[in-house]
């Protein structure tokens, strides 16, 4: 009976031992004040929020009309690197209150990241967005954002907030 527990207890601690060796994170949040709901599989992450131009947090989801917002995702990592180098990706998709998408971008860091990144400069990704007209002051648009890693497809940062433009 003691050679039982004994090995029992000794698997457990391998088990414990090779899950703490894993550099894996899932985890969601909701932002309370913004409605900011962020979900993340494969990468580790930090915080995400919802940030003015200058990278402020903002307190709600009320945004004026051409001004610019960000989704920030800080402290990213456990990428897969290429030849030492980390390769972002940000998708963007916006939709209108019947679900009408009135906005996308397949990635928008298509261009940052061509030549891979130091992983330190890919710790901290953002989702640039302005709305401008033909969007309206006074109503409310579904942005959908989706950080991911283009040599691994499973790490991901997905954001959805409903923005109320004012």
């Amino acid at each position: 009976m003691k050679k039982r527990s004994l090995l029992s207890a000794l698997i457990f601690s391998v088990v414990m031992l090779a899950l703490a060796a894993c550099n894996f994170s899932v985890g969601t949040n909701k932002d309370l004040k913004t409605g900011l709901s962020t979900y993340y599989n494969g990468f580790r992450v930090e915080e995400v929020f919802l940030a003015n131009s200058a990278k402020q947090h903002l307190a709600s989801n009320k945004v004026p009309l051409d001004s610019t917002f960000l989704i920030v995702a800080n402290g990213v990592e456990n990428y897969t690197l290429k030849d030492g180098k980390a390769y972002p990706g940000c998708e963007i998709t916006i939709t209108d209150k019947t679900k009408k998408i009135v906005g996308h971008i397949d990635d928008a860091m298509a261009d940052v990241s061509v030549n891979g990144l130091e992983p330190a400069l890919a710790k901290v990704l953002s989702a640039r967005i302005t709305l401008h007209q033909p969007f309206l002051s006074g109503e409310t648009y579904h942005v959908a954002t989706r950080f991911f890693d283009k040599q691994n497809e499973k790490n991901k940062i997905t954001g959805d907030i409903d923005i109320a433009l004012q």
